[in-house]
């Protein structure tokens, strides 16, 4: 089905008749908008150009069914809308693609073979959302591809978010999660499909009971949508191609009394059949695979998703990013990090790929091809493993003393608690990560390998390790305040944010 609208159906028809014929006129230039600077949680108004996202205000109907709600994320490939759908009367998420990006049909093929290959019984047992329905908008910025979804919730990094590593409650549910996002990457690769963006943002946790509540209930736990009149930078009127307003999306928290312990992979957007691999995918830096960011490493292939997983399970299981710079990033602070963790870049590697647009490499900095390299991070690695009571920078990283401060911002005593992971966790986790983070794709183990892995076996039978979370101290008050200032200092020398203290 298609809506023939700059907007959607919401318009009145005289009104929507006099926009259809305005699209006819619109030039290709780039309309320049002022840009949201401080505002979270809210799309690159750029993007309402042609090729680019679909303009859309609250109480719009889409397809003649979908009320717009409140939105719930964006992207660079589209936006997603909560909408009730008046037909089922239902709640649902509205994926509207950018023009650009439907007319790849990426998505699409991939959805095709698996609606093809696999029952709906089988795609939910592993943890693969495909749309309950699919239909298409035509407006100002051209033809958009949309997707219509059960309504999910929080990204499986902001559930992890407020977790207490020192409770083992979270060492069953992180282990939990982390053996159905195994279980999903299984599935894929046993049909010949890489998703390609594989990390912790298009790991969703399921919701339950959400078609229970009415409007108010669901704008009750998401707060009224927030809108910002959209202005062109020249201060010429709106063209059809963006809307009136841009809304930020709804807090990701909205769902926390009705969130499952079960994960959905979403955004097949990058994905592809193994046999027909891409140059390259948009996957961010700290879970892309060397052979995504630089050339000499051979085709992409499933072996680029096991990097990214062995990214993903790090994360999921400490609540930190693996490769991740929280004070700079970019593209060097990841091959920095690859550095520090796994020694130097083979020297017979070459520059980073130009697609990728990777503004911070220079001709300087970048590997060339036959040069060996020092090790750079020798002395940071040993000093990580030093006094660890560990030989590997993984356990060392895994294994280390953590705090964790109680109260930090109420007026209740402030209290430390000093924690550290399980010695068997530590050694398997370190094991596992060292077979999928190799330099050399044909090194790393596959996903059937993963499957067999102690560490997995173990967490897939909901087991969290036979030690126990070692409590060693817990301060109070006076002696924080200068154990804090430490352990900021500590953390910025020693690994960039990666050691970092958690917060409550």
């Amino acid at each position: 089905m298609e809506i023939l609208s700059p907007t959607a159906t919401a318009y009145p028809a005289e009104k929507a008749t006099m926009s259809i014929r305005l699209d006819a006129t619109l030039s290709d230039e780039v309309i320049q908008y002022t840009p949201f600077y401080y505002l979270a949680n809210t799309e690159d108004v750029q993007m309402y150009n042609k090729g680019g996202y679909h303009p859309v205000h609250i109480g719009d109907i889409l397809d003649g069914r979908f009320e717009v709600v409140h939105k719930l994320g964006s992207g660079g490939f589209g936006i997603v809308w909560l909408c009730r759908d008046t037909l089922l009367d239902k709640w649902r998420a509205v994926k509207i693609i950018t023009a650009d990006h439907s007319a790849k049909g990426t998505e699409e093929k991939i959805f095709s073979y698996l609606r093809d290959h696999c029952s709906p019984a089988e795609l939910r047992k592993n943890h693969i959302l495909l749309p309950l329905e699919q239909f298409s908008i035509v407006g100002p910025n051209g033809r958009h591809s949309c997707l219509v979804m059960p309504v999910l919730g929080s990204t499986v990094e902001n559930w992890r978010m407020p977790k207490k590593d020192y409770e083992e409650q979270t060492h069953d549910d992180t282990r939990d999660v982390c053996g159905q996002i195994v279980d999903s990457m299984r599935f894929l690769h046993s049909h010949g499909i890489c998703h390609g963006d594989f990390r912790p943002a298009n790991i969703l946790m399921e919701v339950e009971g959400i078609d229970d509540l009415d409007r108010d209930e669901i704008l009750g736990l998401m707060g009224e949508p927030e809108c910002y009149n959209v202005e062109t930078v020249s201060g010429q009127p709106l063209t059809p191609r963006a809307p009136e307003y841009c809304v930020t999306s709804a807090s990701e928290f909205w769902c926390e009394t009705l969130t499952m312990k079960s994960i959905a992979i979403i955004d097949f957007g990058e994905s592809f059949f193994t046999a027909t691999p891409p140059i390259s995918t948009g996957i961010p830096e700290i879970y892309a695979a060397p052979e995504v960011l630089l050339r000499g490493y051979g085709t992409l292939g499933s072996h680029s998703d096991i990097w990214s997983l062995a990214c993903t399970l790090f994360e999921v299981r400490t609540g930190s990013p693996l490769f991740a710079d929280v004070i700079s990033g970019g593209f060097g602070d990841a091959i920095n990090r690859f550095e520090l963790f796994l020694g130097p870049l083979p020297p017979n590697i070459g520059g980073p790929k130009t697609q990728l647009d990777i503004k911070d490499s220079t001709i300087e900095n970048e590997p060339q091809p036959d040069t060996p390299k020092l090790d750079e991070f020798a002395e940071d690695r040993a000093c990580l493993i030093e006094g660890s009571g560990y030989s590997d920078i993984f356990e060392a990283v895994l294994g280390r003393e953590q705090t964790r401060y109680l109260n930090l911002l109420t007026a209740a005593k402030t209290e430390a608690i000093k924690y550290r992971y399980p010695k068997e966790d530590v050694l398997g986790l370190a094991d596992l990560l060292r077979k999928m983070l190799k330099y050399n794709p044909e090194e790393r183990i596959g996903i059937d390998t993963v499957m067999s892995h102690p560490w997995v076996g173990k967490m897939r039978k909901g087991k969290a390790g036979t030690d126990s979370v070692d409590f060693t101290t817990r301060f109070t008050s006076a002696a924080v305040s200068s154990m804090f200032v430490f352990a900021a200092v500590a953390t910025w020398i020693l690994l960039n944010g990666l050691a970092k203290d958690t917060m409550n």
